[in-house]
């Protein structure tokens, strides 16, 4: 799983440095890799899919008394109604006090976690929209302003308490974060932040991926069931596509907070609230035991591409058919594996089973001790290539 450290696409000092030569030793097997990819393709576009949330709950969190040299209240009113009369899940925007912010705040996440008593059935969706630094310990912090007079709220806890709770958590910060992920908890625990946290963090952006986030949800709400993998890969194309060419793009992280099975790793799935039928004349805004969200399987494979035709997958409007950003792979084959067995019959049918072969590309190829890959795959499907130290990530492309 990808952290969010990874994700930086920052590359590492080589320069000189040949002392710790063991990372480039590393090697992983073709038939191996090809799992990885399977477990990658299946979390996005699962052969069968999980149970529907008997509720979703969201917590949307701002400061009481904004910065009001970066309000954010306008942002927050379209994406609480996207929520609310979009997705008719249960939603409460509840304001952090100035005075005791870390214990409020605190409390306020545990009572969240407890909603439904906790259930397993259930989702919790957690919001924030604010300013955040680095604090004295390392760890990041949610701030009302950069002003250091502000107190603080401390990250450490809230990560904690999620990642406890036995229902299944998404996070959406806007706000730079910085963190990892300690993989200890129960439920699956996932997050989706706007920005790595740096020491040139840019916190001036008039919270755009709010913008991002509501616009992404509206598109994706038109389908019976999405992933946060679909999710995090339109939010990403979108961020990219606004970013002048002579500007740095800062990225959107994912981080996996907790997974089930690590190597297994699971998207949450999302889909609007429907009762009965799509001619229901009004949805409740608050949910009734008797209420499920109902999900449809995918009516085509993986294989059609990405938003070709798959009703559970749908690329972002804000790029064109065929010109979304991909993840760049560098991967050590092993176990005697030769390049030029990359034009052998073998090798292209052990490409075309592969789920999601279409969406796989190999740029490029080099031969040495160990055969030597460079492969691309969407967005969506990198976040979830299972961690191993033969795979290196090389940023998107």
């Amino acid at each position: 799983m990808r952290s969010d450290s990874d994700l930086d696409f920052s590359s590492p000092d080589l320069t000189g440095r040949f002392d710790n030569l063991d990372p480039w030793q590393a090697q992983i097997g073709l038939k191996q890799f090809g799992e990885n990819l399977q477990a990658a393709a299946s979390a996005v576009f699962p052969p069968v899919l999980p149970h529907s949330y008997n509720k979703i709950y969201v917590l949307m969190l701002s400061w009481e008394d904004e910065d009001s040299e970066h309000p954010i209240s306008p942002d927050l009113t379209g994406l609480f109604k996207v929520f609310k009369n979009v997705y008719h899940f249960d939603v409460e925007h509840w304001r952090i006090p100035v005075v005791g912010c870390h214990v409020e705040t605190n409390q306020k996440i545990l009572d969240f976690v407890g909603l439904g008593n906790d259930s397993k059935d259930d989702l919790k969706i957690v919001f924030y929209a604010g300013q955040s630094k680095l604090i004295k310990n390392g760890s990041i912090a949610w701030i009302r302003s950069l002003d250091s007079r502000y107190p603080a709220v401390q990250w450490s806890g809230i990560q904690n308490a999620l990642e406890q709770a036995f229902s299944d958590v998404l996070m959406l910060l806007d706000c730079p974060h910085s963190g990892s992920s300690n993989n200890d908890g129960v439920g699956n625990t996932e997050l989706i932040a706007a920005s790595n946290y740096s020491p040139t963090s840019n916190q001036d952006a008039h919270f755009t991926f709010t913008q991002d986030l509501e616009l992404e949800l509206r598109e994706l709400s038109k389908l019976s069931t999405f992933s946060v993998g679909n999710l995090y890969h339109n939010i990403f194309c979108r961020m990219q596509s606004r970013t002048a060419e002579d500007q740095e793009f800062r990225p959107p992280i994912y981080l996996s907070l907790n997974q089930e099975h690590t190597y297994l790793p699971r998207s949450i799935r999302l889909a609007a609230h429907k009762r009965g039928s799509w001619d229901t004349p009004t949805l409740p805004s608050r949910l009734t035991s008797e209420d499920s969200f109902e999900v449809q399987p995918p009516t085509t494979s993986f294989s059609h591409g990405l938003g070709e035709s798959d009703s559970s997958f749908q690329n972002s409007s804000a790029v064109l058919a065929g010109h979304a950003p991909r993840m760049a792979f560098a991967i050590r084959i092993g176990n005697g594996f030769n390049v030029e067995d990359l034009s052998s019959d073998l090798f292209l049918d052990w490409v075309r089973n592969m789920p999601g072969s279409e969406e796989v590309k190999i740029e490029a190829a080099f031969h040495s001790n160990a055969a030597l890959l460079i492969v691309s795959v969407p967005i969506c499907m990198s976040i979830y290539l299972p961690k191993d130290p033969a795979i290196v990530n090389l940023g998107p492309i």
